[in-house]
């Protein structure tokens, strides 16, 4: 088949959907598919372009037989109004739909959410084309933005349930990540016969349990004794980091307890500004670490944190969530109960569920978790078990297999290709 890929985030990106859609594309390649994407140029989650990839308007490029087609969109420096958000999720989207049209004939057009937008230069280009689009959907564009408090309830959220029932509802499949999602989208009036459930898979190849060799520690200065929980990744408004740092506030007469904060996102220069006014010492704030001392990184921590906005119930389990998992440390959830997150933590029995933005709970949570070791030992051997046996990377890739598998089927002329 002829696959043409759109998606917002891809390599060299380290974080959000990035790995996920770059290991599919290049997997499908390596299938014998002819895959082209359609991406933005490196920005996430920095929100700026990256140094090498400045000054260009669109560049192409091929990585393991997959040919990749980069082009500019707005970037604000941090998308927290509405109107950043949406000049940045259209600006692409209609960039996207340039370069789709661009890209030749295709028999299958993959659209990569979010951001939201996307799946209508997806629906465009399938109309265009004449041929059936799918959508790997990982959240509702409206309920996202209702949980992180961009919008509130009334014309513009009307209008966005609109859009989606439009886009999703004409597409030949959408991927739902998780069972939760795919009655949530049944409800919403898409066919349940559409909805395809393939989850994003835990990095359990490279992410392992291993022992400390003390070197994360020793960079940062962090005495041994320490006991150090652990947030990694994307730091926005979903991440709600700032109930880390009133953690951290509150237990600041703790001198064996650490907060470590690492990665980059819109809140970052906030999260710093609180740190320095409050005089905390019991904080780090890191940048993202190189991909070959994760396993270090992580083992370096007693507990690593999953931190949300209450309002946030998740309809996909973060995939941070099942790279602490793959990393076979304990995990403590500071996440809404009813969470896809909070159900999974406890169905796996990898760790504890904590009140999201309650730092005091917080506090408590990690507290019991230090004078517990032989628990702490248990959850993490329990997530790496659960991570290996229901998230690996070869069978959620034979999903796809599957999956695209049954799109040549119920397309006639896909199968007279593919003979």
């Amino acid at each position: 088949m002829r696959i043409l890929i759109l998606g917002i985030n891809y390599f060299p990106e380290r974080t959000s959907v990035a790995p996920f859609t770059t290991g599919l594309s290049e997997h499908l390649s390596a299938r014998g598919h002819t895959v082209q994407v359609v991406t933005a140029f490196p920005f996430y989650p920095e929100w700026r372009i990256w140094e090498d990839y400045r000054g260009r308007i669109t560049q192409k490029e091929t990585r393991a037989s997959v040919r990749i087609r980069r082009v500019r969109h707005y970037i604000p420096r941090r998308a927290s109004s509405l109107t950043q958000r949406l000049l940045h999720d259209f600006s692409f989207t209609a960039a996207a739909l340039c370069a789709g049209l661009a890209a030749g004939g295709c028999d299958v057009v993959y659209c990569s959410c979010p951001p939201p937008a996307l799946a209508l230069a997806a629906y465009v280009l399938s109309r265009i084309k004449n041929v059936p689009y799918v959508i790997k959907l990982t959240d509702l564009a409206s309920d996202a933005a209702l949980a992180t408090g961009i919008l509130r309830e009334g014309f513009l959220v009307r209008c966005a349930r609109v859009m989606e029932k439009l886009v999703y509802g004409r597409a030949q499949a959408v991927v739902c990540l998780c069972e939760d999602f795919r009655e949530k989208l049944a409800r919403s009036g898409i066919p349940a016969d559409r909805l395809c459930l393939i989850p994003d898979w835990g990095d359990t190849e490279s992410i392992h349990p291993c022992p400390s060799d003390g070197s994360f520690r020793k960079a940062n200065r962090i005495a041994g004794e320490k006991f150090v929980v652990l947030h990694t990744g994307n730091m926005g408004k979903k991440q709600d980091l700032l109930n880390v740092v009133r953690a951290a506030a509150l237990s600041k007469g703790d001198s064996n307890l650490l907060w470590v904060i690492v990665g980059e996102g819109e809140e970052r220069a906030r999260l710093a500004s609180e740190i320095g006014a409050r005089g905390l010492d019991n904080v780090l704030l890191l940048p993202l670490q190189p991909v070959s001392q994760l396993c270090q990184v992580y083992a370096a921590a007693d507990v690593l944190l999953l931190n949300q906005k209450a309002a946030v119930k998740d309809a996909v389990i973060p995939s941070k969530l099942l790279t602490y998992m793959a990393a076979g440390q304990p995990v403590m959830a500071a996440a809404n109960s009813h969470s896809v997150a909070s159900r999974l933590v406890r169905e796996a029995r990898c760790g504890v569920v904590v009140k999201p933005e309650d730092p005091a709970d917080l506090v408590d949570g990690a507290r019991a978790l230090r004078a517990n070791v032989p628990l702490r030992l248990e959850m993490g051997a329990n997530g790496r078990q659960y991570a290996e046996g229901n998230y690996n990377k070869a069978r959620v890739l034979n999903l796809y297999d599957q999956f695209f598998g049954s799109l040549c089927e119920s397309q006639p002329d896909f199968a007279g290709a593919m003979d």
